[in-house]
């Protein structure tokens, strides 16, 4: 018999982790065990619930097997029938929830909250805490989780995390000093990419090409040169140098980039939203 998981809060990044583990590809023998044969969704009210019920009702069978059991209302219920716990609510619901699930035994937490650290979630739940943060492509199996863990979680845990929390796409370990940044580079960088987007498919609609062709053509350009990248293995500098031919059209729209600050906005903007996440865990 496998364990329970229960998700405390299955919003969007809930969703997406249960998406991900329930849809996981049959394991090995050896990492089975790792698989949860229970999963338990809490959501604040019923139309939150049904939402997840929608959802799981879209899914095929589960390859390893997995049930899953979706309520609201029901925290406390739910934490104690769980061997892990996976914390996915908005970070000012963290303190609220937590103290209404606080027991003297212990259980592995698993906390997607922005801004909280594992000190903090240590003062409401004990040692063993691993600290995530992933994005929303994650629902389509193309995330990126940075994970980092406290001292007590031992090495089955790690292990478990791994197992689970990689089928989101790629997964990354951390230290814990690095989680605000990644917490803008990873959490939010969905968002700064989708504006990237954007203004390639309307600088196509400025020029008179139409709508679902410059949305074709940016969405395509974005995918090509991110293969490139990945493929080559060369800087994205040295790459973009090559497609600037002396006196071409790319150097000049990359000058008039430059002139508006694109590539420092874009620094900036990590580096804003890396401060906010830091400041996240403090809002109590």
């Amino acid at each position: 018999m496998g364990y329970t998981l229960t998700i405390l809060g299955c919003g969007v990044m809930g969703q997406a982790l249960l998406s991900a583990i329930y849809n996981a590809p049959k394991a090995a023998e050896e990492t089975a065990h790792f698989y949860p044969s229970t999963i338990i969704t809490c959501n604040h009210d019923e139309l939150s619930t049904k939402q997840v019920v929608d959802l799981v009702a879209t899914f095929g069978e589960s390859p390893n097997g997995i049930q899953v059991e979706s309520s609201y209302g029901q925290n406390e219920e739910a934490v104690k029938r769980a061997s892990v716990v996976i914390l996915a609510t908005k970070p000012f619901y963290v303190e609220p929830v937590l103290n209404e699930c606080r027991y003297p035994y212990e259980k592995h937490l698993i906390s997607l909250a922005a801004g909280w650290t594992i000190s903090q979630l240590r003062g409401y739940w004990g040692g063993r805490v691993s600290r995530v943060m992933t994005n929303t492509p994650a629902k389509y199996g193309y995330g990126c989780a940075v994970v980092s863990h406290a001292p007590e979680v031992n090495s089955k845990e790690k292990q478990l995390v791994a197992q689970l929390i990689s089928h989101v796409g790629k997964y990354i370990e951390l230290p814990e000093k690095n989680m605000d940044a990644a917490t803008a580079l990873v959490g939010s960088g969905p968002a700064f990419v989708l504006l990237m987007i954007e203004s390639l498919m309307e600088s196509g609609i400025q020029m008179g090409i139409p709508l679902k062709e410059s949305k074709e053509c940016a969405l395509k350009v974005l995918e090509g040169t991110v293969k490139m990248v990945e493929k080559s293995g060369e800087h994205p500098s040295a790459l973009k140098h090559q497609v600037c031919t002396p006196g071409g059209t790319t150097i000049a729209g990359l000058c008039v980039m430059e002139d508006r600050g694109v590539k420092s906005g874009i620094i900036r903007g990590v580096e804003e939203a890396s401060k906010v996440a830091a400041q996240l865990g403090q809002k109590k």
